[in-house]
């Protein structure tokens, strides 16, 4: 078994402004993204971290009905790692709800036996501007071919750059945020 490190929470919110200043007064959060998603919902990601692109997740939209948590997620070491843990979910029947190349992470999203969301994922050596999801298939595909898309789609994305830079931009924000 692969070992998985818990890294970060989504989150539906009611009023995500809300939510963003809360988190960054109480808990040092900046906002290391924003943007409108392919289901047209906007989300801010936010992170304490450079070595995270976002410890929480928030996504506007959430109805009254909805329990607020959207997903638990967790990292693994490297993308041939990712792809053995998608071959395992797929032959033991693990339902894989989607596979998403977000130019910054490889991963794949599947359902516990109570039907809760699960991300599991690892960092790709780019930063692109998100919400970006692009079609990815870890069961199916070889990783050089999964890691050459990935760079030549994310060299002419918004906002590409090398992960370490944005690390280092991240870290300065974080490092005003607690001033």
């Amino acid at each position: 078994l692969p070992k998985g490190h818990f890294r970060h929470i989504g989150i539906f919110a009611f009023e995500p402004s809300t939510l963003i200043q809360f988190y960054s007064r109480w808990f040092g959060l900046v906002v290391s993204d924003h943007g409108i998603g392919s289901t047209g919902h906007e989300v801010a990601f936010m992170t304490a971290d450079p070595e995270e692109h976002h410890q929480l997740a928030i996504a506007n939209g959430r109805k009254p009905e909805w329990p607020g948590m959207n997903q638990i997620s967790f990292v693994y070491e490297d993308l041939e790692t990712l792809k053995g843990l998608a071959e395992d979910f797929h032959k033991e029947g693990v339902k894989i709800l989607q596979q998403k190349d977000h130019g910054n992470t490889w991963s794949i999203y599947v359902e516990d036996p109570e039907g809760n969301r699960i991300e599991c994922y690892t960092p790709t050596p780019w930063y692109v501007s998100q919400p970006i999801w692009w079609p990815l298939d870890l069961v199916n595909e070889d990783v050089q071919t999964i890691r050459a898309r990935t760079e030549q789609s994310a060299k002419v994305s918004k906002g590409f750059k090398l992960r370490s830079e944005w690390q280092a931009e991240i870290q300065a924000r974080i490092d005003a945020q607690r001033q």
